[in-house]
């Protein structure tokens, strides 16, 4: 019998952020994240011959959707903004912290993108818990580890 793999609990699937200037410095964790959406996307044209149908495949698009509730003080929070704002290059990371999931070395499985965020919004509902929501766009592919 084989092994099956195991579920993998999104709770245990972070995103940690640091400004690319600052690679001297850790990356950080955007506190009370609720969820995230990591995205690839190829425009496929399809070209319609006499002989059939081709796919000219295009260049890889993937983004990251954020959503997480507003936390006070958030020194990541407040940098994630102020890079929508000046126009600054960031790091992100989406790691799978799962007890399970860590190599022999310790390690979690991670992948690792660079790009910008192109939007940040503040959220704040009467009725709901203020909320913050941005996306972030990655340039090139991301790296998987």
């Amino acid at each position: 019998m084989t092994d099956q793999p195991g579920l993998v609990n999104g709770k245990n699937k972070i995103l940690l952020f640091r400004l690319l200037e600052n690679q001297n410095e850790e990356a950080a964790k955007l506190v009370f994240q609720t969820e995230h959406t990591f995205s690839y996307e190829r425009e496929l044209e399809r070209i319609v011959t006499k002989d059939g149908t081709i796919i000219s495949v295009g260049d890889l698009e993937s983004s990251v959707d954020i959503n997480a509730l507003q936390a006070k003080d958030d020194p990541v929070a407040e940098m994630l903004r102020q890079s929508v704002i000046r126009g600054k290059k960031l790091e992100l990371w989406e790691l799978n912290v799962d007890e399970d999931a860590a190599n022999e070395e310790g390690k979690y499985p991670a992948i690792y993108a660079q790009g910008y965020l192109e939007s940040w919004e503040d959220i704040a509902g009467s009725e709901d818990n203020p909320e913050i929501t941005g996306t972030f766009n990655v340039e090139l592919e991301p790296q998987f580890d």
